[in-house]
């Protein structure tokens, strides 16, 4: 394509171009939040990173009359391929000027790089990790900030990628939720009355007792995931990579675990909304970043509900009802006023119809596209 020229990223300045992109992108977007850029250094660190191990990427940049105009990453998860019989790419990092050449010339670099791997589809935009960062590209909601570990994108993104054949795979939700609502009596009585008639029990993570309580977190995620759309079960080193950001920010009285006859049957787990720290920060936690960060966490009213999950034989048991109820009254303690639900997939009718009855309200959607090659 005349005066778009494709390069692999390859050293560390390449990264450093990459990472700096969005912010010259977006610096006109009132709800651009630009990630730590110590984060995005991790995520592309082939020894610090875990993935790695079981996976493989290539990113890309666009030049146009000698400035960078676009981003792109393609992923080979082998772990992805190996447990639903695929030969699937994915890609994420797009980020683009407004000019359909250039992102059909990074899409192409993407797609080749996928077919040279032997994969015959390509689907995005998802992370390599979707505990990590949530998949999709923005489709509704451009005039809210994403909540911490969501994503944001520009609304000429979805033409692009339409444009270049792709189509629908799954679109993936957010709901936003007042944490301080006069919650209806009956919603109160029926999460009581279940929590009784079923002898579920809701318990606080014990920080004594870490490991322990983790391995119960684990458990419970693959079995309540395992046949999601998408899921791959976390490797034990992705896990505790994981569990070693969260240990950093979580809130004990919103890691609940659910038990019925004493027995593990689910979990919710819910975050301070960090982004709204983050957003002082551009990036950076040096030289002042990390005084900012210290200084506005103490100021976050926001709460994500991160991830809720119930054993497949402890389902339609009012678990997920009492969950959501016992979330709720510990986010109104600590005097949290606004709250996020996310991502949920569409096809999840049962969480959307609890979401809703505590006035749950979907006002973000994000679409996953997949195009065979």
């Amino acid at each position: 394509m005349a005066g778009i020229t494709i390069k692999e990223v390859r050293t560390n300045s390449d990264y450093r171009k990459m990472f700096n992109l969005p912010g010259k992108l977006y610096k006109d977007d009132p709800c651009y939040i630009e990630p730590l850029r110590i984060e995005l250094k991790k995520q592309f660190n082939r020894k610090k990173n875990p993935f790695y191990k079981h996976g493989d990427t290539r990113s890309f940049l666009a030049y146009k009359n000698g400035e960078i105009v676009g981003s792109i990453t393609g992923v080979h998860n082998y772990l992805y391929n190996e447990y639903h019989n695929e030969k699937t790419a994915f890609f994420m990092s797009f980020e683009s000027i407004d000019d359909q050449a250039v992102a059909s010339a990074l899409l192409k670099a993407a797609e080749d790089w996928a077919r040279k791997q032997g994969l015959n589809k390509i689907i995005g935009p998802m992370p390599m990790s979707t505990e990590n960062l949530s998949p999709g590209l923005l489709i509704k909601g451009f005039e809210y900030p994403p909540f911490f570990l969501m994503a944001h994108a520009l609304p000429y993104y979805r033409k692009f990628i339409e444009n270049e054949g792709y189509e629908k795979e799954m679109d993936v939700l957010a709901f936003r939720m007042p944490i301080q609502q006069e919650m209806d009596p009956r919603i109160t009585r029926l999460a009581e009355q279940v929590a009784k008639t079923r002898n579920i029990k809701i318990r606080f993570f014990d920080p004594k007792n870490f490991w322990r309580d983790v391995k119960i977190l684990i458990d419970i995620y693959v079995e309540a995931w395992k046949d999601n759309w998408g899921f791959v079960p976390p490797t034990e080193e992705e896990f505790g990579d994981i569990v070693k950001s969260l240990k950093k920010i979580y809130i004990r009285e919103l890691v609940q675990i659910a038990e019925i006859d004493g027995k593990p049957a689910g979990w919710a787990i819910t975050l301070p909304n960090l982004n709204e720290a983050l957003a002082h920060m551009n990036g950076r936690l040096f030289p002042f970043g990390l005084f900012k960060l210290l200084y506005w966490s103490r100021k976050i009213t926001g709460l994500r509900l991160w991830g809720l999950g119930i054993k497949p034989e402890y389902r339609k048991r009012g678990v997920d009802i009492t969950l959501y109820y016992h979330t709720l009254v510990e986010g109104q303690k600590l005097g949290c006023t606004n709250g996020e639900i996310s991502w949920v997939l569409e096809t999840n009718t049962p969480i959307i119809n609890a979401t809703r009855l505590f006035k749950g309200e979907e006002y973000k959607r994000y679409r996953i596209y997949g195009k065979s090659l």
